[in-house]
């Protein structure tokens, strides 16, 4: 032998033995293909189960920010309303104090025109019966005048 002990040559037998086992194991693994299968599938569902947790998180996360977004363009969009509504109240102000002056004026016209027409109506009135007056007057000394006349020719 070449100069070695026996028990040299027992811890090598040993050493390959043990080699041998891991190298017949991971062949044996190797050829399991349900075992690596579900060795895969543990991995992928472990995988997908930390990918699903972030997708989690992101979504929360944007849902956050979306939300805070929502808020403050509502908030904007409330303002922008308050301060057309603002604006609109001071045009309508203008606006119905511009009328009622419009009215005013417009109404003082139509009481100075009802005053006239008034005062021409009671001129009117007050010529009229004394018109009638005169005109009945003179149709009554016309029927008496003609009557005295009918006598006169009768008599005769």
């Amino acid at each position: 032998m070449s100069g070695r002990s026996e028990q040299e040559l027992q811890e090598e037998i040993q050493e390959l033995r043990s080699e041998l086992g891991e190298t017949v194991q991971a062949l044996a693994h190797k050829a399991d293909v349900p075992a690596r299968a579900k060795e895969r599938g543990n991995e992928l569902k472990e995988e997908a189960i930390e990918r699903g947790k972030e997708l989690r998180e992101q979504a929360v996360e944007r849902g956050s920010e979306l939300r805070e977004q929502a808020v403050e363009r509502g908030t904007e969009v409330r303002e922008q309303a308050i301060e057309r509504g603002n604006e609109l109240k001071e045009r309508v102000l203008e606006r119905s104090g511009e009328l009622r002056e419009q009215v005013t004026v417009r109404s003082s016209e139509l009481r100075d025109q009802a005053v006239e027409a008034v005062e021409r109506a009671r001129e009117v009135a007050s010529r009229t019966p004394k018109d009638r007056w005169a005109k009945l007057a003179s149709a009554g000394a016309a029927l008496i005048a003609l009557t005295l006349i009918l006598r006169r020719v009768r008599s005769r």
